[in-house]
């Protein structure tokens, strides 16, 4: 998972660690962990992530998104204010 959460975060240039952490209500410093997989998120911080990066828990937990397609593994936006 932190490989994918990583991974999508990188391909939105404008998507910081600061804005997303932000957005879940998270330190910056927790939110670096889970990118380095020092801890898992809880059970709603995960479901934030999801919902942010528009891909579902199964897919962050499970498959390498890294080998995906592009348009299937990334949303064309992001929308900070929801």
């Amino acid at each position: 998972m932190s490989d994918n959460i990583r991974y999508l975060r990188l391909q939105a240039p404008d998507i910081t660690q600061s804005k997303i952490s932000d957005h879940l209500g998270v330190t910056r410093d927790d939110y670096a962990k889970y990118e380095m997989e020092k801890t898992a998120p809880p059970l709603d911080v995960l479901v934030g992530i999801s919902r942010f990066f528009e891909v579902s828990t199964d897919l962050l937990l499970t498959a390498d998104l890294r080998k995906s397609k592009p348009q299937q593994a990334v949303p064309q936006q992001h929308n900070l204010d929801t």
